[in-house]
């Protein structure tokens, strides 16, 4: 009864999202699961954006659902049929066409697909990966793997029931050699990796599962909310579509929005109170066709604290809506807060022979209270689409540092730490730390890729001997029928000065190959 009454106002405040959300909205229309933010596609939705032919896209929030996806791709084709563009895009937009088919004809209001289906197996795929040595993996959902051989099979299933409620499922199988780094600690897991269920109405969404978020334009990291760690469990409300605001808000272009409330993992190594809170808010405008900005706030808090009575609805409001540290008081928390900007020059080659197009973003966010907050850390890149002209060439540079002045160690950590299963749920180069990455990737007749990638990240960079680890890294995917695709990967990290003791060195390897099939 104790434990009941202690969460009752985290159900409370999930149930009144829920029915304040149904009465708003009337209007039954499609559903839709989400794309997941590993997915290609927004790799390749970014080319279809690079050439000009969506402008009304707002890139930086993922995921998006199937149905939005399909909107994008009808404003493509119909930019394209206006247009002169390269072959290698035309043709990529007619793959992407064929695999969004249903959800473009919906979106067009030329069809509709059925409003209740059932697709056991979506995808499918089984990865192998061997470690020499602890190799440094992020960005994975906080799938762990270990020195020596590991092993994943997983597929992906969803439905639709009377064209309001949808549902996703993908469970997994992991099998590690020395699970943890410990000599024969074999073990193989079987769990549900991501689960949701989905009711739409109109342009309104709610969703209530396991999902993974990632927020921001950066794309070797982000620096409140990316997919380093495992899936939150959650209750989301959202407009799966980009929408335009009433009145003079209609100047800030198409507009999204995201709120979550999730309650974390209770693992010893996140160093938060178990079962604690998290509360988030992302929001999208694009005032200009190239130009997107975002704004992103987290607040983490609450979770089982002895001697701490349970919070109510109105302990809830007071810390998401005030920005105030009240150490030792039950209204505790750790928040953090972003904007960021994304510029998107396309048809630029004329002007400037290095690229068809050009897409600069950035990312400042701050920790702690204040006015405005403090503690800051940034993020900034570059992307170079259409390399010195070549089409399906992509350079791309991205900085990040996570260690201010004024406070080096203070990201991600504090009572309410920012991690989940001990993992960061920002950028993976964690406290006091800063990260440059550069990648070259080529696209050849949209079948064969591939990669080659460096990083280099400091961290504690505040102290004597800062850790210095380097990485390179080669990857290569041939797609040999339209529903299948296989993907070979190496890896080589090199770290000086480990764990910040001078001289202390390590060398790594990382060699993984998937086989994916799409049904």
């Amino acid at each position: 009864m104790h434990q009941i009454l202690k969460n009752f106002s985290y159900k409370a405040l999930n149930v009144l999202m829920i029915g304040f959300s149904i009465l708003l909205y009337s209007i039954v229309s499609y559903a839709f699961t989400n794309i997941p933010p590993d997915s290609s596609f927004y790799d390749e939705i970014d080319t279809l954006i690079a050439h000009g032919l969506i402008k009304s896209n707002l890139s930086s929030t993922k995921p998006i659902t199937r149905a939005e996806a399909g909107r994008l791709l009808a404003e493509a084709i119909d930019y394209s049929e206006m247009e002169d563009i390269p072959f290698a895009t035309s043709k990529l937009l007619d793959r992407m066409a064929e695999e969004y088919k249903e959800e473009i004809s919906e979106a067009e209001g030329r069809g509709k697909t059925p409003s209740t289906f059932l697709k056991p197996l979506d995808e499918f795929s089984i990865t192998y990966n061997f470690l020499d040595g602890p190799f440094s993996i992020f960005n994975n959902e906080g799938i762990e793997y270990f020195d020596g051989k590991n092993a994943m099979a997983q597929f992906q299933s969803m439905a639709r029931l009377w064209g309001v409620f949808s549902f996703y499922i993908q469970p997994m199988v992991i099998y590690n050699e020395n699970l943890k780094g410990i000599e024969e600690n074999d073990e193989t897991e079987v769990r549900v990796h991501k689960w949701y269920m989905k009711f739409t109405v109109d342009n309104f969404e709610i969703e209530w599962g396991r999902d993974s978020l990632w927020w921001g334009p950066g794309y070797h990291g982000a620096l409140l909310m990316s997919n380093n760690a495992r899936p939150f469990d959650m209750i989301k409300i959202s407009n799966p579509r980009a929408t335009i605001l009433p009145s003079i808000l209609r100047h800030l272009g198409p507009f999204r929005y995201n709120l979550f409330l999730s309650e974390l993992d209770k693992e010893v190594v996140s160093e938060h109170p178990p079962n604690s809170r998290l509360f988030g808010a992302r929001f999208d405008f694009k005032p200009h066709p190239i130009l997107e900005l975002g704004v992103s706030y987290l607040a983490h808090f609450s979770g089982e604290r002895p001697g701490f009575e349970s919070l109510n609805i109105s302990d809830y409001l007071y810390i998401i809506f005030s920005n105030e540290c009240r150490g030792g008081d039950k209204r505790d928390s750790n928040k953090e807060f972003a904007v960021d900007a994304a510029l998107t020059i396309p048809n630029i080659s004329s002007l400037v022979p290095i690229a068809n197009s050009i897409k600069l973003y950035a990312e400042l966010g701050a920790e702690d209270e204040g006015y405005p907050p403090d503690k800051r850390a940034y993020l900034m890149g570059v992307v170079f689409n259409d390399f010195f002209t070549t089409q399906g060439l992509k350079f791309r540079t991205e900085y990040t540092k996570l260690s201010p002045k004024s406070a080096p160690g203070a990201w991600y950590k504090h009572l309410w730490a920012m991690k989940h299963y001990g993992r960061v749920f920002g950028h993976h180069a964690s406290t006091d730390s800063d990260d440059i990455f550069i990648e070259l990737s080529h696209s050849i007749k949209d079948r064969f890729l591939y990669k080659l990638g460096f990083d280099k990240e400091r961290s504690g960079i505040s102290k004597a001997y800062p850790q210095e680890k380097y990485q390179y890294f080669i990857e290569a995917g041939y797609e040999f029928k339209k529903w299948a695709n296989f993907m070979v990967r190496y890896g080589y990290e090199e770290i000086n000065n480990l764990d910040n003791v001078k001289d202390r060195k390590e060398e790594n390897h990382f060699i993984g190959a998937e086989l994916r099939f799409r049904f």
